[in-house]
């Protein structure tokens, strides 16, 4: 029973489709990634973060982030900057600590985006195969999501509970680069 990261070549994609976010404003992108939660970590595209505004950090969606006065949770669509032309392409993207602040989105119920920013329990889905298996029957047997402390969004068979924002699937979908990607909408906000 461990947390697996949805195997993919690169880094996270994210490609928008419908969020209210990029129409009303609720946007940040005047707060930097905390030294410590990147230290050795990266943020990609579509990895869902806790904002504290007063701060001015964007730090990883644990629970004390999460519970800290003024937190918010966010979705990271970043612009893609290419840093070398041997490595092209928007898997290639990431911002560490030091690079420039990340621009977040405030979602919205309703909003809709595909990412391959995701991961899984093995104990729910024992492999890529079958989490690809399950989102694959996701008209018949719905497959949930929710943030999760890596940042990435945990996807499940069962609706969570105790999280900040929750997601169902609504297909499979080919990232621009042609890798696998899943399409998720927003159903729930705490």
């Amino acid at each position: 029973m461990a947390i697996q990261r949805l195997t993919i070549d690169g880094y996270g994609q994210l490609e928008i489709n419908n969020a209210a976010f990029r129409r009303d404003g609720r946007i940040e992108a005047q707060c930097s990634l905390d030294a410590t939660d990147f230290a050795s970590k990266v943020a990609e595209n579509g990895m869902i973060l806790a904002v504290n505004r007063a701060k001015k950090k964007v730090y990883l969606p644990t629970s004390a982030h999460l519970a800290e006065a003024g937190s918010l949770i966010a979705i990271n669509y970043s612009a893609e900057h290419l840093y070398d032309e041997r490595h092209q392409g928007l898997k290639e993207f990431y911002l560490g600590k030091d690079d420039v602040r990340p621009r977040l989105g405030f979602l919205s119920v309703g909003d809709k985006f595909c990412t391959n920013t995701i991961c899984y329990n093995t104990s729910t889905f024992a492999d890529d195969a079958a989490l690809k298996t399950a989102i694959a029957a996701w008209a018949t047997t719905p497959v949930y999501g929710c943030e999760h402390e890596s940042g990435a969004i945990l996807l499940s068979t069962s609706a969570p509970s105790n999280n900040k924002v929750t997601f169902v699937v609504t297909g499979e979908f080919t990232m621009p680069d042609g890798t696998y990607g899943v399409k998720l909408q927003v159903t729930a906000l705490a």
